[in-house]
């Protein structure tokens, strides 16, 4: 099972919640953390849009050894 649809999965099934299910969703979580990154380890690099309206993209290594700040928020 992919990881999209491992997440989609585990997070939309509406079904009580059984030993089964309680075993899966221990199991998904076991696997996030040894995927996730460490504390002192290196962002993952990422490609995003630059907001000039002209289609540009930059990415975050192009940054590297600069300060840089992420926001996540909503933006309605």
């Amino acid at each position: 099972m992919t990881r999209q649809l491992e997440h989609e999965h585990l997070h939309h099934d509406p079904s009580p919640m059984t030993g089964e299910r309680f075993a899966q969703l221990q199991e998904a979580m076991g696997k996030r953390e040894e995927s996730a990154p460490k504390v002192g380890d290196e962002a993952p690099d990422f490609e995003l849009p630059v907001l000039d309206g002209k289609g540009a993209t930059m990415r975050l290594s192009e940054l590297r050894g600069k300060p840089v700040a992420l926001i996540f928020g909503s933006y309605t």
